[in-house]
């Protein structure tokens, strides 16, 4: 699965990245982010909501490890005309992301898809009309006619 979206499947508008220290005080600053460019998808209040809940569920299961006061959190935001792809990685030495069964059962709910590499998460979610289109990290060679 590419992380990118295919030129078919969606049209970037938008990326952006934030780099933040990795703390807990720090969570509010990605999650202003996903609601101010989920508004600007056409998210309703609920999917934004939503995105902000999957973001802090990412975030805490890296801030519950170990870690120095210098590791970081980077995030990008890729705004498509179906909604937002944001992935997060940590530059912490060794990190790997591991959800808990909760964690795990509300990113099920809350977000469209969510893969898990490493130290990288990648969130898909899509505004409320746009989820009957086309998924944008979807390859449209496998997608359905």
């Amino acid at each position: 699965m590419s992380d990118q979206p295919s030129a078919q499947a969606s049209v970037l508008s938008h990326r952006i990245e934030v780099s933040v220290p990795l703390r807990t005080e720090f969570v509010t600053t990605l999650r202003t982010m996903a609601a101010s460019l989920g508004a600007d998808a056409g998210f309703s209040i609920d999917e934004i909501d939503d995105l902000r809940l999957a973001i802090s569920e990412v975030v805490s299961s890296l801030v519950d490890g170990e870690g120095s006061s210098d590791d970081r959190i980077e995030a990008a935001f890729e705004l498509h005309d179906e909604g937002v792809i944001v992935t997060i990685t940590t530059d912490r030495e060794g990190a790997s992301i591991e959800l808990d069964e909760l964690a795990a059962t509300i990113l099920d709910s809350v977000v469209d898809r969510y893969d898990i590499d490493g130290a990288n998460v990648t969130l898909v979610k899509l505004a409320s009309e746009a989820a009957t289109r086309t998924d944008p990290t979807a390859d449209p060679a496998t997608s359905e006619a």
